[in-house]
């Protein structure tokens, strides 16, 4: 059906596939189960290349109505974000005018920026073949253009770029006139390469300082997530192993001092690591992430060989952007990694050896699979239905935990807690629900289980505060300090530490001393009316103790 070598590297991209869904599978912590909904998603998207596979087996031209599907998506993001940026549509994010469809103007800039090397090809490849085609094409481009800037997305701009190039380079026009300005014309070769880099130079400047203290965290990030990679380098944590991998490696990166202050500044507790490659190694170790390696280099190659340029093009785009985001923890980016890769990898065939597949075993056996992989992807859609569920319910409960309505919500929480306790924020209002109800021994286990899904310092903070409330002194310190190592520059933690201090029970007048002054001295990095209430409260201990704090 194929010729021999397309054959071959379909194959084996399709091996890779399933060798890397069962690392996934055989790295996932079942008992613990941290991330039920984000694997029957990965389950479909492993089904979907395959059902993808075997149309277009059959139906080679259903490659150019997926990737004119892709690009048609694209321009209806960009038309949304539009909208927002002019005020004719709502934006998802309060904090941003223009995110589309995404939550984030981050994720939406990089969306946009795959968009570029498929119209980008689309517009040379008709350019002298179909003039009508060949401005819609171009229409799609700009529009896309239009809306872009307003993204400020850094890693979907050098995407974009990466991808264009890419695009540019693979076609043989381009490369003539390229190497005819090499060989005929040295001095301007030479003024061309020095105003290249001078341009990269100054863009890269521009790129850094852009969001400077935005670039300085994410690659503290990427520091913290290699030293987590260390702990279990070969076996890794697991889908949703990567927070409290994370947050265990701050904690004893920062306990070793080598921390510099604007590290210590710019730290956080991320969901994700900003670079999917590290969060890979982290999560499915060494050998997931090869073998990821691997697929995306095999389809790369693919791409290349079956003159699929624009779906490489946009493929090697989303590969750049994921060095520096994290769009395959969002649906829509993996759907898109599968359209492109599984256009790449297809092969060309040919209509005789097409036909004289018809009725034959083969055929009958692909259509069983196809019919089959579909049939499980129902299955697990509807499993995800139950989550989808849930979270409905939750929402309508949150109003009533707002207002701090905690005894009408216990047992409504407690009924959704094994469907929704791999929801980090569910898992701290039920943990703050049991707690204010007086359900201490129960609220405890709850926060654990925060701890195994979050890397937020808040868990620490509220486990310490009903350890506390139990008397369980010696257990609410630790949870404390856990808090102030993890993020040093947060100073609700050095409150917490003072009143434990403070309390009659466990009083500890030299290190309540060294918390209360924390609290007062420590610079936030945003100033407001809770740090000024923390401090009048932390004063009025230290006078009603007779401690001076000088």
């Amino acid at each position: 059906m194929y010729p021999k070598n397309e054959f071959n590297i379909s194959i084996v991209s399709d091996i890779t596939m399933l060798l890397f869904a069962g690392i996934v599978f055989a790295t996932y912590q079942y008992g613990k189960n941290l991330s039920p909904e984000f694997l029957l998603f990965f389950i479909q998207i492993v089904f979907l290349w395959f059902i993808l596979k075997t149309i277009y087996r059959f139906f080679p031209q259903c490659k150019m109505l997926v990737s004119t599907g892709l690009l048609l998506w694209g321009l209806i993001e960009a038309a949304w974000g539009l909208g927002q940026l002019y005020h004719y549509l709502p934006t998802k994010h309060v904090l941003f005018k223009t995110t589309g469809s995404f939550f984030n103007p981050g994720p939406y800039g990089g969306f946009v920026a795959l968009m570029f090397p498929l119209a980008l090809h689309y517009w040379l490849f008709y350019r002298d073949k179909n003039k009508l085609t060949r401005y819609l094409f171009l229409f799609a481009g700009a529009v896309c253009l239009m809306v872009f800037p307003a993204t400020l997305s850094r890693a979907g701009w050098i995407a974009a770029i990466v991808g264009c190039l890419f695009v540019l380079l693979s076609d043989k026009r381009v490369v003539v006139k390229l190497r005819l300005f090499w060989k005929r014309r040295r001095r301007q070769r030479i003024l061309g390469a020095t105003i290249l880099s001078l341009f990269l130079f100054v863009a890269a400047y521009g790129i850094y300082h852009l969001k400077k203290d935005s670039a300085d965290g994410r690659l503290f990030m990427w520091k913290i997530t290699t030293l987590a990679i260390r702990d279990s380098p070969m076996k890794g944590t697991g889908l949703g192993g990567f927070p409290a991998a994370y947050a265990k490696a701050q904690i004893e990166y920062f306990k070793s001092g080598r921390a510099n202050e604007t590290e210590k500044l710019v730290a956080g507790s991320p969901e994700y690591a900003f670079n999917e490659y590290l969060q890979i190694f982290l999560e499915q170790g060494l050998f997931g992430f090869i073998l990821f390696l691997l697929l995306s280099f095999l389809i790369i190659k693919s791409g290349i060989r079956n003159k699929q340029i624009g779906a490489t093009g946009s493929f090697v785009a989303l590969s750049v952007f994921a060095f520096a985001s994290y769009p395959f923890q969002l649906c829509q980016f993996p759907v898109v990694w599968v359209l492109l890769g599984s256009i790449c990898t297809a092969g060309s065939g040919s209509k005789k050896n097409r036909t004289s597949l018809y009725g034959s075993k083969k055929t009958v056996l692909s259509l069983l699979l196809a019919g089959t992989l579909c049939f499980v992807s129902v299955m697990c859609a509807s499993r995800q239905k139950v989550f989808s569920q849930a979270k409905k319910e939750w929402k309508k409960l949150q109003p009533l935990y707002t207002v701090k309505a905690y005894d009408s919500v216990t047992d409504d929480y407690a009924a959704l807690y094994p469907v929704l306790n791999y929801e980090p924020k569910f898992v701290f209002e039920y943990g703050i629900v049991l707690n204010a109800t007086g359900q201490r021994e129960k609220a405890d286990s709850v926060f654990v289980r925060g701890l195994e899904k979050s890397s937020d310092p808040m868990f620490y903070n509220v486990k310490g505060r009903n350890h506390h409330e139990m008397g369980q002194y010696h257990k609410a310190e630790k949870c404390y300090i856990n808090s102030t190592w993890l993020l040093p520059e947060r100073i609700y933690p050095y409150y917490l530490l003072t009143k434990l201090y403070a309390d009659s029970a466990h009083y500890q007048p030299e290190k309540m001393l060294r918390a209360a002054s924390a609290v007062l001295e420590k610079e936030p990095k945003v100033h407001s009316m809770a740090i000024n209430e923390m401090r009048d409260e932390v004063r009025k201990i230290l006078k009603e103790k007779g401690v001076a704090h000088e």
